[in-house]
């Protein structure tokens, strides 16, 4: 079966998403034999401009309704507080088919509301995760043919689709986002089939932001898994 693994895809005309490797390093050979041997797989121009510039607009009118006094954000961090914050936040957990907006670290004061000053669109981390099912202009994107298509192309068989998250990179505010294995967090048995698919909506380079992927990585055991507990929703 298919192993687990990110695909990379960017806007058409030019830019998408680098990776930290060499630019040869994936030669023209069948994309599901690329994907297979590194893990990941970048494909440009996957989307057109127009595409990647409506969903940023439609970020745009998303986070204007949002008014971060009525609803306190939580800080989401990939370091060693993630446990605290995502694990014990309702927030985060019920976010599955709903559209949440979470903070970057430094973004709130001590009783949880923007710092003074701060704009919301400067202090997001990221929107999720269900903007796929809650959302027309994420949902037409996420459900599209050629979604589709590279994901059976890749042999997927059936796929589910369980979350979508909208990220910024933020300039001179939050946390590191440390490497991190997606199977973690969307774990399937009785083996791993998580995929990723990961839209550059700019142009992203080594500067700004981008996506870095260790190639073989793949093939590696889950080193952590992240685990709902029963009790906790059971019990309300």
């Amino acid at each position: 079966g298919p192993p687990v693994g990110r695909i990379l895809c960017g806007a058409s005309a030019g830019g998408g998403p680098d990776v930290a490797m060499a630019p040869d390093v994936q030669t023209e050979l069948p994309k599901k034999t690329l994907f297979e041997r590194d893990g990941f797989l970048l494909i440009k121009g996957f989307a057109s401009r127009e595409e990647c510039a409506r969903m940023r607009e439609r970020m745009k009118e998303l986070i204007g309704k949002w008014d971060p006094d009525k609803t306190l954000a939580p800080v989401f961090a990939t370091d060693g507080e993630q446990e605290k914050l995502q694990g014990s936040s309702d927030y985060f957990l019920d976010s599955a088919d709903r559209i949440h907006f979470f903070l970057e670290k430094g973004a709130a004061g001590d009783d949880g509301r923007l710092k003074e000053g701060l704009a919301k669109e400067r202090a997001l981390n990221k929107v999720g995760h269900g903007l796929h099912v809650a959302d027309p202009v994420f949902r037409s994107y996420a459900h599209s043919d050629k979604v589709m298509d590279l994901v059976a192309e890749l042999g997927w068989k059936d796929p589910v689709l369980p979350q979508s998250m909208y990220i910024f990179k933020q300039p001179a505010i939050g946390g590191e986002v440390t490497s991190h294995q997606d199977s973690s967090f969307l774990h399937t048995v009785p083996r791993p089939t998580c995929l990723g698919l990961w839209l550059s909506l700019h142009d992203a380079t080594l500067e700004n932001g981008c996506l870095w992927a260790r190639p073989g990585s793949h093939l590696e055991p889950v080193r952590r898994l992240f685990v709902r507990n029963s009790a906790h929703f059971e019990g309300g």
